[in-house]
């Protein structure tokens, strides 16, 4: 049974019989230690061919290599700190910083995809966070992704190296929280980035020159990946505090789409070129006055104030920051994001007239007369709109604080649009605070005939501008003829549209509204345009009449309630006239009453003292008199 045995394992390992000189000493230390292991080896040794004592050297082995791999890990983290003191360059990228999110897109695009990193965040694309655009020259097609948002991916926690402009360069996310180092799981493999984690830069080198480049360049990708878009930046209650956080990123939309005065519009265009110049800046500064533009967009709802900011944010290529004001809760929150602007922007203040309402409230500036005109009669939009300006917490001192006051900032434009330029402070309209005033009423002929215009001529791409331009080919030739007699074909329709159109009636809202309808037949929308004119219009003046009767009803029901607290008051004062009535009555009977018997009393006295003084003139009680004493 034996030699069957060894013929199974005919030469053992030095772990399964082997009895070296090492694994013999090691057995003779343990046997001295432990008495009985000799016994216990030689058990494990024919039973199981196992050499106890080589196992247990091996076992000490292997309990040294956690020690042995700390040390080796410990000493390369040594060295590489060593090396990243003495032989690197850095830069740190704050989590808040618009750079940071430009650094991740710029990895995103050009480095992970390329590289194949295996360690990714992934996270799906929204409109509110501008790190979409990249790789979007264009506005993204909603149409395609209602049912599946796009995911895009991302660096995660931890070190991604990539070669730029010959040079070796890491980016490091570091986490602004440690999920599983406490049981010893990296980051990367137990959470994801939540999108505050700053970032550190670094390149081997010893020189920061060339991390100023790759952030240049990251700055240079993000601004031409944005070329076709406004960044809107929107206000965000975070932790207690407003702040700018949500991002919108909008199509940039052409200055001629916004139809008012044109007079009007080339002078603002003109205004804001002139006070961007650096030659304005340097003399604003050294004449000792505040680098600051103001400009107040009113006229009714729907006339293109918003489209008019958008707009100018996209000539002249600046950010635009928007605040809706009744949205804001108190001074302190508006004071924080005017603080938090950039040193060149664009501020829209939207709801500028829901500023002061309350101190209007106070001074009775904002009650009803009998001459308010149509559409300031106590109406429902404006009813509505001070119930909804009834959150709003900021004082006229804060927004005048941050306008002009010692804490504002210089270099940025605000635009403040209005519905009702009548209730605006006297304290707010003044140059320095509103340099200048725009007003955007309802739309003309020649501004309804540029919006037809624009809505149907056929448009061109640059592909094919490049094509027609170069080619004088027949087709290209019979092209360029087909395309300038549709042109003058929806030219024509543009005159007779506009004829159509009353002037200042109607807002451009309402007719784009329309013109969208047929957006695919300018000439049914040229047909159905006097239709249109009649149906809209009386629709209008019903409006207008509902809005009438509801003011007259609004004042009837103010006036019934004032006869009946006036009517309420007097009776409470008559009632109060009669009580004091009462009153004095009891007051001045029982002072009457108090009189008569004093005067009884007063008698009584008067007569006890008579008696008295006739006892003393007897010589009752009275003093003796000389004849008495001497007889005494």
């Amino acid at each position: 049974m034996s030699d069957m045995f060894k013929l199974k394992f005919p030469k053992a390992s030095l772990l399964f019989g082997a009895t070296g000189a090492t694994a013999q000493g090691l057995g003779d230390m343990l046997e001295r230690r432990a008495p009985g292991f000799a016994s216990l080896q030689r058990f494990f040794s024919r039973w199981l061919r196992i050499d106890l004592a080589t196992l247990v050297l091996l076992i000490s082995f292997g309990g040294d290599i956690p020690n042995a791999m700390a040390g080796l890990q410990k000493l390369g983290t040594s060295l590489y700190w060593w090396i990243t003191r003495f032989f690197t360059a850095s830069i740190s990228v704050a989590s808040n910083d618009k750079l940071n999110r430009e650094v991740l897109n710029w990895l995103g695009s050009q480095v992970l995809t390329r590289q194949g990193t295996r360690i990714l965040t992934a996270q799906t694309e929204v409109v509110q966070n501008d790190t979409w655009y990249d790789r979007k020259p264009v506005e993204r097609d909603d149409v395609n992704h209602e049912k599946r948002v796009p995911v895009h991916y991302l660096p995660t926690f931890g070190t991604t190296w990539f070669l730029f402009k010959g040079g070796f360069f890491t980016v490091r996310r570091v986490p602004s929280r440690f999920h599983g180092a406490k049981f010893g799981v990296p980051d990367e493999y137990s959470a994801a980035p939540q999108g505050d984690e700053p970032l550190v830069v670094m390149r081997l080198g010893r020189s920061a020159e060339p991390i100023k480049a790759f952030l240049d360049h990251c700055r240079d990708h993000a601004d031409k990946q944005r070329e076709s878009f406004i960044t809107v930046r929107a206000t965000k209650t975070k932790y207690g505090q407003e702040s700018w956080d949500a991002t919108v990123l909008r199509p940039i939309r052409p200055l001629e789409t916004v139809h008012f005065d044109d007079a009007a519009k080339r002078a603002l265009v003109a205004d804001i070129r002139s006070y961007l110049d650096t030659k304005t800046r340097s003399f604003y500064i050294e004449r000792g006055i505040p680098y600051r533009r103001g400009y107040l967009l009113y006229g009714p709802p729907g006339t293109g104030k918003t489209s008019l900011a958008l707009a100018l944010a996209g000539r002249f290529s600046l950010e635009l920051y928007l605040v809706h004001i009744p949205s804001i809760r108190g001074d302190g929150d508006l004071e924080n994001l005017f603080t938090a602007l950039p040193p060149k922007c664009i501020v829209l203040l939207e709801d500028i007239d829901a500023v002061g309402i309350e101190r209007r409230r106070r001074l009775g500036l904002d009650q009803d007369s009998d001459d308010d005109d149509e559409e300031s009669a106590g109406g429902g939009d404006d009813e509505g709109s001070e119930r909804s300006f009834a959150r709003c917490r900021c004082t006229l001192s804060g927004l005048l604080n941050v306008l002009d006051g010692v804490a504002s900032q210089e270099g940025r434009i605000v635009l403040m649009t209005s519905n009702a330029v009548n209730k605006l402070d006297k304290a707010l309209i003044r140059p320095g605070r509103i340099d200048r005033m725009i007003y955007l009423g309802n739309i003309s002929q020649q501004s309804a005939k540029g919006m037809f215009q624009r809505m149907y001529r056929p448009q061109k791409s640059a592909e094919e501008q490049e094509v027609l331009l170069e080619k004088n080919d027949d087709g290209a030739v019979l092209r360029r003829r087909r395309r300038r007699r549709r042109e003058d074909e929806i030219d024509a329709l543009a005159d007779g549209f506009s004829k159509e159109i009353p002037d200042e009636v109607f807002t451009p809202a309402q007719l784009q509204g329309y013109l969208l309808k047929y957006r695919s037949g300018p000439e049914e929308a040229a047909e159905r345009i006097a239709e249109w004119v009649v149906d809209e219009q009386r629709v209008m003046d019903d409006a207008r009449r509902r809005k009438k009767e509801a003011a007259a009803r609004l004042a009837r029901r103010k006036k019934t309630l004032k006869m009946k607290a006036l009517k309420a008051f007097a009776k409470d004062q008559d009632k109060d006239a009669a009580a004091a009535d009462d009153a004095g009555k009891k007051i001045k009977a029982e002072s009457k009453t108090n009189g008569t018997d004093g005067a009884k009393t007063g008698q009584v006295e008067t007569s006890s003292t008579a008696k008295g003084e006739k006892k003393k003139v007897n010589g009752v009680d009275g003093p003796k008199t000389d004849a008495q004493s001497a007889k005494g």
